[in-house]
């Protein structure tokens, strides 16, 4: 007989806010970038496979990731008590990866189920995004200063400054660090979005994009996933259409072992658009990774740290809710 989930004990300072949650007037910048596909299945194996394996297999759709610069104006709960606590505001910047989720059919080979987000960083400037993020869907948050240009087209640069551990060593001291740097070429420029048929024609000409975008790892010879161009079509036209699907990993430390988890589960939970402002296309822009032991984003991507090119991107401004997810594998219960 399984035991019902006791009651959550609120307390005094929590500033957690059930799920689901409302995001309005979110601006979100999109960068993409070439990233090592070998390193992100790699990442991906130890994460979140070594959890749902052999029931689920997620394995990267592209060797591509997307830098992601949010600016939510109001976030707050739409269970009650909770909403009518009151709202905040967030700045939420990360490493967003296209993932395949699927399994193995009885000739071993990989069935797509569906289409994902994984999040590996994700860095915010407030510790109640944290918390939530992290203790309601399990979003790898870290508190951070994050600076970002005022709107669309506006000058300035997307910059992450974050506690980090520069080189590990018993000697080491954690400090401040600049992570990433996400910054205009001279030549780049941003268009402007009034309607939605305007951001279906532009996510149509971002397809057209991408396409060239990943010509040299075509002419290499990557096969399998790839191959399907529609498996990607699928993705954005879901981001197009409102649905934006992530996974997760939720864990908490066993007490008695630090090496172990009491608690670990791989969860997906949707975002879903509720209303759409306007977007458009970015212009190049250069991105700098910092090679740091502690937030290692370079090499989880297979990439060199230092300065690469992200060619294609977008924004967009909306309002999304991020609704309750589903556990896909779960291990654990100990202490």
């Amino acid at each position: 007989m399984t035991t019902p989930n006791p009651p959550y004990i609120a307390r005094g300072g929590d500033l957690i806010m059930s799920q689901p949650l409302a995001l309005e007037r979110c601006t979100m910048y999109s960068f993409l970038i070439h990233a090592d596909r070998g390193a992100l299945g790699r990442l991906l194996d130890a994460q979140l496979n070594v959890v749902t394996a052999p029931s689920t297999i997620y394995r990267p759709l592209l060797p591509m990731a997307t830098i992601v610069c949010a600016d939510i104006v109001k976030s707050y709960s739409r269970t009650p008590p909770d909403s009518d606590k009151g709202w905040m505001a967030e700045r939420d910047f990360g490493v967003w990866i296209p993932v395949a989720a699927g399994h193995l059919d009885r000739r071993g080979e990989f069935v797509v189920d569906r289409l994902v987000w994984y999040l590996p960083y994700v860095f915010v400037d407030n510790v109640a995004a944290m918390v939530t993020g992290r203790d309601e869907f399990g979003f790898w948050k870290q508190t951070a200063t994050l600076a970002m240009p005022t709107g669309p087209g506006e000058p300035g640069a997307f910059t992450v400054d974050a506690l980090a551990i520069p080189r590990f060593s018993p000697t080491t001291e954690a400090e401040v660090t600049r992570l990433l740097t996400v910054a205009p070429r001279a030549d780049a420029s941003t268009s402007a979005l009034s309607t939605w048929s305007g951001a279906v024609d532009a996510g149509i000409h971002l397809l057209g994009e991408m396409r060239r975008f990943f010509e040299i790892d075509v002419a290499h010879g990557l096969s399998g996933l790839l191959a399907d161009w529609e498996l990607v079509k699928t993705l954005f036209d879901d981001a197009i259409t409102g649905a934006v699907p992530m996974v997760f990993l939720r864990q908490l430390r066993d007490i008695t072992d630090p090496r172990l988890a009491c608690y670990q589960a791989v969860v997906e939970a949707p975002a879903k658009m509720q209303r759409w402002h306007g977007g458009g296309l970015m212009g190049p822009h250069d991105v700098t990774l910092v090679a740091c032991d502690s937030h290692p984003i370079a090499r989880d991507l297979g990439l060199a740290p230092g300065t690469i090119s992200a060619d294609v991107g977008f924004w967009t401004q909306l309002d999304f809710d991020m609704d309750a997810g589903r556990v896909i594998a779960e291990r654990g219960g100990g202490g």
